[in-house]
């Protein structure tokens, strides 16, 4: 006998009879049944005597209200702590759960979640973490999976295959009799032992993260477990049908193949829907397209479903979505806010309230407790054993084991259906969210001190840092142009034949990077473009090496192209571009300097990009100011003299200026002048006499290259007293000049202008640019008509200058 809701206005047509004096029961051929009272929904209000928190709709409304509140307040106390949104809002739902604050009586009796309105809650939330698992397939590379590396196959299969095979022998020994036996101890075993690839992407995208190395093979090695976790799950669908019928598996595997034919089918349709909007030009994706495809996703869980697994279909329908652009990016961009911020908080909710830790007796139920510490212990010396036999270092091996032990949404989803289908007790359930809970909230952290430690290391452990003045005996000059859109070729391209220098001189070559935001994938992509057909109309990356490579191949000695992909966060972009710098071993990176033409979002963007990329250069950095240097000059070839001006003070970054127009020198059309202010050190600062001898040794090199063709190049000082006479002697220069170059910092020069303004955090609307170079990158300097590169060298162990007050010097000292 079951029980089911009735509308008492028709029982009439139901052949049903009240039993006297008892209104909330009903009896239909002889079996009860629950009826519950008429009602619309809604109410219409207290002034009709009716309680709103009567109505299904109006309950639901303040649940969720109280819901993003709760998980507001949780998140904005345990942010501090490095927690990410995943712990927050189990906490959250956990904390309005029916053990917790649902206790209260604020809809009567039945506490925050009343049963009769639980129904409502529980089917949002279960189609949440179905759109959930959609959205994270769309965003998954599947390609990711061949494209592993050999480290990150040993890694991962190490730390699934091992820590799988030792849990399921633990657990038969344990003989657990709270869950299921037989062929099902190897599905919960392949459960709790592997790490998703959505939970882990998800994770690392909060901490920003993302982009780096570590994280990338982290990312790889949990392709792995997805396709361990892919074969388990089919596996459970055949052992569930199995046990009811033996004939049955057989029929099962036929709509298993069948169901992966329709999605081959629907690829192949995804991948035409793709070419036709990418031929007919259009960057917006119809609502309609966008609102049939989720329509579609759901069905596909229907059909899965009824053969015994609802997410399997959903899965693959998100698995045939190319990731990325334009179909990709559009289904995400429009769906996954609503599915995290709304309808997954009340996916959390159902898990607060069918998990009662208040109950769990934890002197009986010590051994699962045991099991989970033993089971993160496993995978954790598994995957630092993998990681070290794959030669990496102690800290990154023990960031990786970290990592591995991240857990989602996912597992918790997984817990929910073994109890549901009692393959597991409500208290082996409890444990089980408490532990991964819990241990992601430690595990978290931990991550992000880790990984700023081999940040941190690798940044300290540079031997290959290169620089353009110590890269005169190098056999190549490399060049790393990083691209954003086509407007960045032509001033890209006068700087690199600017670069190309003389037969004597190192070989120049160049590594073209288009970058491009993450939107609509999980994990980031770098990947070479060595395409011999190029789809030029259709593919903005094709397009961009296409154009570079049309124009160089015009050069009378072209030179050595190499052209990448980058598709990342732009707010962690910049360690994907160090990455690339740093296996390519490049001597200088050219990145495009934000423009007033562009948006607020995509100039914030390229800020951030650029001063991440100052941050932890692994070379020379050039900052470009284009104000037209390609289109005045066209990018065939130099249709005139260029004329170059250095701004010359002292310091590691006006040695890299100068070292690269003296490189620029060697060109036949590049006429290079160099100023060279003659700046007053303040009484409380000595001068480095080691520095000042590394410039006295370039100056040295530029005079010899004066002397030999005074024609090509100039030299003249000026003094530098004051803010103004600075900006004086800047001014000078002219409006005759395409370029400028000019270093980034200057010790001497900040303390004049920190001298007179008081503070440097006033001056200048690009701290990114440096003092001199913000004001030859603003429209003040020459009008706005001369295009600037601003050179930045990371850091030597010796200053420029020591900021120490001395009795020895106790006058004006002057610099040169």
């Amino acid at each position: 006998m079951g029980s089911v809701l009735v509308d008492p206005t028709k029982l009439s047509e139901l052949n049903l009879t009240l039993i006297p004096g008892q209104l909330d029961f009903i009896r239909i051929n002889n079996g009860p049944m629950v009826c519950a009272p008429s009602s619309n929904g809604v109410s219409r209000g207290v002034f009709f005597n009716e309680n709103p928190l009567k109505e299904s709709f109006n309950v639901f409304i303040l649940q969720v209200i109280l819901l993003s509140v709760a998980y507001k307040i949780v998140h904005h106390f345990l942010r501090p702590l490095k927690q990410t949104s995943f712990v927050c809002s189990v906490l959250a739902g956990v904390l309005m759960g029916p053990h917790l604050l649902g206790r209260l009586n604020i809809f009567g009796k039945a506490g925050l979640f009343p049963k009769k309105e639980l129904i409502i809650t529980e089917t949002i939330g279960s189609l949440g973490i179905a759109y959930f698992i959609f959205i994270n397939a769309v965003k998954m590379d599947v390609a990711m999976l061949w494209r592993s590396a050999k480290k990150s196959t040993i890694i991962g299969s190490m730390s699934v295959l091992l820590t799988w095979s030792l849990n399921c022998v633990a657990l038969t020994v344990m003989r657990n009799p709270d869950i299921r036996p037989g062929f099902f101890i190897l599905l919960f075993c392949s459960g709790v032992s592997v790490t998703r690839f959505a939970n882990l992407a998800s994770a690392l995208d909060e901490m920003d993260i993302l982009t780096s190395r570590h994280s990338q093979m982290a990312l790889s090695a949990s392709m792995l477990s997805e396709l361990f976790t892919w074969m388990s799950l089919i596996c459970g669908i055949i052992y569930r049908q199995y046990s009811k019928n033996p004939v049955i598996p057989a029929w099962l595997l036929l709509t298993v193949v069948a169901i992966f034919a329709v999605g081959v089918f629907l690829r192949c349709l995804a991948k035409r829907i793709i070419t036709r909007l990418n031929e007919s030009g259009l960057v917006y994706v119809s609502e309609a397209l966008i609102t049939s495809i989720l329509v579609l996703a759901l069905l596909m869980a229907f059909v899965t479903d009824l053969v015994g697994s609802l997410h399997l279909g959903i899965l693959v329908m998100g698995l045939v979505i190319p990731d990325g652009p334009p179909l990709g990016s559009a289904i995400v961009e429009r769906s996954e806010y609503m599915v995290k911020e709304f309808l997954m908080p009340l996916f959390y909710v159902m898990v607060g309230y069918t998990t009662d830790f208040t109950s769990i007796p934890f002197l009986e139920m010590w051994w699962i407790a045991l099991f989970v510490i033993m089971g993160a212990g496993t995978k954790f010396v598994f995957t630092l054993l993998g990681a070290m036999a794959v030669r990496q270092d102690f800290r990154t091996a023990l960031l990786h084991a970290v990592m591995s032990n991240i857990k989602g949404p996912m597992d918790l989803y997984l817990f929910m259906r073994w109890k549901n289908h009692k393959d597991v007790g409500a208290r082996t359930h409890a444990i089980l969210v408490l532990s991964h809970v819990f241990g992601t909230a430690i595990t978290i952290p931990l991550t992000e001190i880790l990984h700023d430690a081999c940040r941190k290391w690798d940044m300290s452990d540079r031997r290959s840092i290169k620089a353009i003045q110590t890269s005169a005996n190098d056999r190549e000059f490399k060049v790393l142009c990083c691209v954003h859109s086509k407007e960045n070729i032509p001033g890209l391209i006068s700087i690199l034949e600017a670069s190309k220098g003389s037969p004597s001189s190192s070989i120049l070559s160049a590594v073209i990077v288009h970058l491009n935001d993450l939107v609509g994938r999980a994990a980031p992509l770098k990947l070479r473009n060595d395409k011999l057909e190029r789809k030029v109309e259709t593919n903005e990356s094709d397009a961009v090496a296409h154009e570079f490579e049309s124009f160089i191949r015009k050069w009378d000695d072209p030179i050595e192209l190499t052209n990448y992909i980058v598709v990342a966060p732009y707010r962690t972009m910049h360690e994907s571009v160090c990455d690339l710098a740093q296996k390519e071993m490049t001597t200088l990176i050219l990145l495009p300097h934000r423009t007033s033409a562009l948006a607020a979002a995509a100039s914030a963007a390229m800020n951030n990009l650029n001063c991440g990329v100052l941050g932890q250069n692994p070379c020379a950095v050039g900052i470009f100011v284009n104000k037209g240097l390609g289109r005045s000059l066209g990018h065939d070839t130099f249709s005139s003299d260029v004329r170059v001006a250095v701004i010359f003070s002292g310091g590691h970054d006006d040695r890299e200026a100068l070292a690269y127009a003296i490189r620029m020198l060697l060109h036949p059309a590049v006429h290079v002048t160099l100023l060279r202010l003659i700046v007053r050190c303040p009484n409380e600062y000595v001068e480095d006499m080691l520095e000042r001898k590394r410039d006295e040794s370039l100056i040295k090199e530029f005079w010899m290259k004066v002397k030999e063709n005074p024609k090509t190049a100039g030299y003249y000082e000026e003094a530098a007293v004051d803010t103004m006479s600075t900006l004086n002697a800047v001014r000078t220069l002219g409006d005759s000049y395409n370029l400028v170059l000019t270093g980034r910092e200057s010790t001497v020069i900040s303390s004049i202008f920190e001298e007179t303004i008081g503070t440097m955090k006033l001056w200048g609307d690009n701290p990114e640019l440096g003092i001199i170079g913000d004001f030859v990158a603003s429209d003040d300097f020459n009008e706005g008509k001369s295009s600037a590169l601003i050179m930045h060298r990371y850091p030597c162990r010796a200053t420029a200058l020591s900021r120490k007050r001395s009795q020895d010097y106790d006058g004006d000292y002057l610099l040169g």
